[in-house]
């Protein structure tokens, strides 16, 4: 069994982040795509994402048309810092025989050396580079997926923020609960 990962903020979950699930899910040929939002992530300690049940009530609602789609709330019920190493051991122990690929987004590859045990990590899956924007310099051990999709969840909480409309870049539930809930009215501090 071939099982895919995609860990994040997901702050909010957007059609880009759909997009390239269902190409690796293609390309890899992946029996499935778990998405797993993350408490909080170790890289992004100063900033405050939305709540984590908000986050996570959007991610379901994008995955659910998908078959092969899941999510996975380890990391929200967890708390804490969410580290990939932790979730992906977990995952190990209810898949022992599956094949584990881990994808991450290009602009996450400069900050791979920081991932806490990323050396295990590395021995536990195959990376999966999802590529936005210009390719960077090719790592040495890393698979890089080559379809382009520049949609940003920055770049949508910025919309949102200054009355600019969301439409096509995240799915219609999506946009339902970032609606219902006044999320990412104010502007993003610098």
């Amino acid at each position: 069994m071939k099982i895919g990962i995609m860990g994040g903020t997901f702050d909010p979950i957007h059609n880009g982040h759909l997009i390239l699930g269902r190409d690796a899910r293609e390309a890899l040929d992946l029996h499935r795509l778990i998405f797993i939002p993350n408490h909080i992530s170790p890289h992004k300690l100063a900033a405050v994402p939305a709540p984590p049940e908000l986050r996570t009530a959007m991610v379901r609602v994008a995955v659910e048309p998908e078959p092969g789609f899941e999510i996975d709330e380890i990391e929200i019920l967890r708390g804490g810092p969410s580290f990939a190493i932790d979730t992906v051991l977990h995952l190990r122990s209810l898949h022992p025989g599956a094949d584990l690929f881990y994808l991450i987004g290009e602009d996450n590859l400069a900050e791979l050396h920081t991932w806490r045990r990323v050396d295990e990590l590395h021995r536990l899956v195959q990376f999966v580079v999802m590529a936005r924007g210009d390719p960077s310099a090719p790592h040495p051990y890393i698979t890089l997926h080559q379809r382009r999709v520049d949609i940003s969840a920055t770049e949508i909480r910025s919309r949102i923020a200054t009355g600019l409309s969301i439409r096509y870049l995240v799915p219609e539930k999506v946009r339902e609960i970032i609606e219902k809930h006044q999320l990412y009215r104010e502007a993003p501090s610098s």
